[in-house]
């Protein structure tokens, strides 16, 4: 592999970890963003990353789970092979959505047992706005 693109791959793996994907999750959706041709085999992954297989069958498993990436076996092989499922940003931000609904109500339970704690009350209605503008902005998106 490329050592720039190499470097690109840790470089993603380190921001997916950072928004809460593991690292070794992070490396293989990565390099599923990059892969030529885009839908390899789990030892072609293994491969390239320099990885063994049990490293990287629970990332994979991880991955998928999430629905950012798909698995499936061509007629004829025997290797499951993976790839970026498509639409899998927009529903990684919906099933997001999700938890800022429950950080807001957490905040409206505490709210209600403090009564006006300006630190909820600004945890609630940040996450009270989140959770309103980002289905719009899917929705726009869906529109361009």
């Amino acid at each position: 592999m490329d050592p720039a693109l190499a470097r690109w791959i840790e470089e993603a793996a380190r921001l997916f970890e950072a928004g809460g994907i593991p690292r070794m999750a992070g490396r293989a959706l990565a390099f599923l963003l990059v892969a030529e041709p885009p839908e390899p085999t789990a030892k072609e992954i293994g491969e390239a990353l320099g990885v063994s297989k049990g490293a990287l069958s629970p990332a994979l498993g991880y991955l998928v789970r999430l629905h950012l990436v798909e698995r499936f076996r061509r007629r004829g092989e025997r290797a499951d092979r993976y790839a970026v499922r498509p639409g899998a940003w927009r529903k990684l931000l919906q099933e997001g959505i999700k938890v800022l609904g429950r950080y807001r109500e957490l905040a409206e339970r505490g709210l209600f047992l403090t009564g006006e704690n300006p630190r909820l009350k600004e945890m609630r209605d940040f996450y009270a706005f989140l959770e309103r503008e980002l289905p719009a902005l899917l929705a726009k998106l869906e529109g361009a």
